[in-house]
């Protein structure tokens, strides 16, 4: 007996073969296994009250595709008692109420024109905007394209359309999850790809690794050898740090603009466990090549397998180069080789094994930070403090504390950016009661002679943490958002995860001269805010100087008079 049902599963579920018939939505619904690992999604429940406690109207799950919008509404339906119906693309439930609900599977699969039955787009958007109207209610699965195209075309002038299409935009942007009115129409968009999805990967990946989605495989003939096995294992036996490290992996890549869809999750965690390989083609190898750590990147042993990078979750993740990164702990495992201390001993043995081929080939060093991101038993809290910096940065620790809202911002983020914005203005760390607010070249280099426009009082700057709608949408996940706080006004810009990275960087004297453009808008915005709200007008005939000297710096005030005279002041 073998698992080979469930482990074509996982391989269908992924695109390393081209055979991924069950990663969309609806073919996946089909499988017997879906059941087994959903994950069950926050935002069910929202919709849930939307359609049994709200006012008739239309609801509307948009996104990317890939963001699981098909599956929602799969939860959704069955916690209704409803049937869902992956064959058919409307059908009309009866929700607790009595009321009726039409649903729309997928509004991006219907026909643009189909005039034999009346179910192209138009038709059925207009059949959607009488249900209210009746006292009924519907929810539709769109992606954003389709959807807002059509909603325009309700309307005759061409005024109107493009009146009603920004004002359809700006319910996805705002993603408030209210009931707003659209030339009398009652509709609630939820955009999906707004929605912090992070927590997806954890709680998939233990999803899959359940006792009895692999209890078949203990009887295998293979079980001795099998890699797919013998990751499975090693994931439960080192769980806690495994799923650490691949929530973290998201939220960094989130923070650094680059949100993947559930789909892309969803690939990457099942091409971990398998490495495509079905249960027929596991043959013995050398055990170091397959290990789930090398998987997860798209390598083999120590060389990297370009096919997987067509998984998109895959490339994303070796452009992170993590394992390219110097660790504190890189004396131990290439110095010292304290694998045992490290590791455990069945990973020591993985190790000790692969080192004697490998010890002096071209990417072993790489291997071996793989398997510790993933599998190192380190509960030195001082040693954990250090990998957060060396992997991520030092300021990521820190930030996940404030974006969960588990601490409060301190005087200690306060005084990050006031260090920042000193050597912005000035070129030095802030060692006064007050920044000023200069214009000068941005080159890079600190001009020894710059105008002052406004200061800043130190005293009164602080970081506020500010509550996102995500809590809306899942509950028990609160998501904050980070803002500068000037003398009791909050600045808009929001300080992200880059831009307290970078301004790390100015405290300890690194300068990027080239850093991410969506990085320097932000900065350069927070700039502007700041100017605006601390410029000085108090007297327009005295103009202020700062002059940089190596001693210290000195500020010089120049007044022009009233007879034509420049004096100090």
């Amino acid at each position: 007996m073998n698992n080979k049902a469930y482990i074509d599963y996982l391989n269908s579920l992924h695109n390393y073969n081209a055979q991924n018939e069950n990663a969309y939505g609806e073919r996946n619904i089909e499988n017997p296994y879906f059941e087994a690992v959903m994950v069950r999604v926050g935002l069910c429940d929202y919709i849930k009250t939307s359609l049994t406690e709200k006012e008739p109207h239309i609801i509307i799950l948009t996104g990317h595709a890939g963001d699981g919008k098909t599956s929602i509404m799969y939860q959704v339906l069955s916690e209704l008692n409803a049937k869902y119906d992956s064959k058919e693309k409307l059908s009309e439930i009866t929700l607790p109420s009595g009321n009726i609900c039409l649903c729309v599977k997928d509004f991006s699969e219907i026909p643009e024109v189909d005039s034999s039955n009346k179910m192209d787009r138009i038709n059925v958007m207009r059949r959607a905007v009488e249900m209210p109207e009746m006292g009924n209610y519907v929810f539709m699965v769109a992606n954003t394209g389709p959807l807002i195209n059509t909603f325009g075309e309700l309307f005759d002038s061409d005024k109107d359309k493009e009146k009603a299409k920004i004002e359809l935009i700006n319910l996805m942007d705002e993603n408030t999850g209210e009931i707003v009115e659209i030339n009398g129409i009652k509709i609630c968009v939820v955009n999906v790809a707004a929605v912090d999805n992070s927590y997806f990967a954890k709680a998939f990946l233990e999803k899959l690794i359940q006792d009895e989605l692999w209890k078949d495989c203990k009887s295998c003939t293979k079980c001795d050898y099998c890699h797919i096995y013998r990751n499975r294992e090693l994931i439960v036996k080192n769980k806690l740090k495994v799923c650490e490290f691949i929530n973290n992996h998201f939220i960094w890549l989130v923070e650094y603009g680059n949100r993947l869809t559930i789909r892309s999750m969803t690939e990457q965690l099942t091409y971990m466990l398998t490495g495509g390989i079905s249960c027929s083609e596991v043959t013995p190898n050398d055990t170091y090549k397959y290990l789930f750590s090398n998987l997860f990147f798209g390598y083999i042993g120590t060389k990297l397998n370009d096919r997987a990078l067509n998984i998109i979750a895959i490339n994303a993740a070796n452009h992170c180069m993590y394992d390219h990164k110097r660790l504190r702990s890189d004396e131990k495992l290439f110095v010292g080789k304290e694998y045992k201390e490290l590791f455990g001993e069945e990973v020591e043995m993985i190790i000790s094994e692969a080192e004697k081929k490998n010890v002096f080939v071209s990417g072993w060093a790489e291997f071996l930070r793989r398997t510790y991101l993933f599998m190192n038993i380190v509960i030195d809290e001082t040693v954990v403090e250090q990998d957060y910096e060396d992997v991520f940065s030092k300021q990521f620790k820190r930030y996940l504390e404030l974006r969960d809202g588990k601490d409060t911002p301190a005087k200690a983020d306060a005084n990050l950016i006031a260090d920042a914005l000193s050597m912005i203005y000035v070129g030095t760390t802030n060692d006064k009661s007050e920044i000023p607010l200069t214009l000068s070249r941005e080159s890079g280099i600190a001009q020894n002679v710059q105008l002052i426009i406004g200061t800043v009082p130190v005293r009164k700057l602080r970081v506020e943490s500010v509550k996102t709608q995500d809590g809306i949408f899942n509950i028990g996940k609160d998501r904050y958002e980070l803002c500068l706080n000037i003398n009791k006004e909050n600045l808009d810009t929001v300080l992200t995860l880059p831009m307290l990275d970078y301004f790390e960087e100015l405290k300890n004297g690194i300068i990027s001269t080239n850093i991410d453009p969506q990085l320097s808008h932000g900065v350069e915005c927070l700039k502007a805010q700041i100017s605006e709200i601390t410029k000085d007008d108090d007297d327009e005939d005295i103009i202020e100087i700062i002059v940089l000297k190596n001693g210290g710096n000195k500020n010089i005030r120049i007044e022009l008079t009233s007879d034509g005279k420049i004096r100090e002041v």
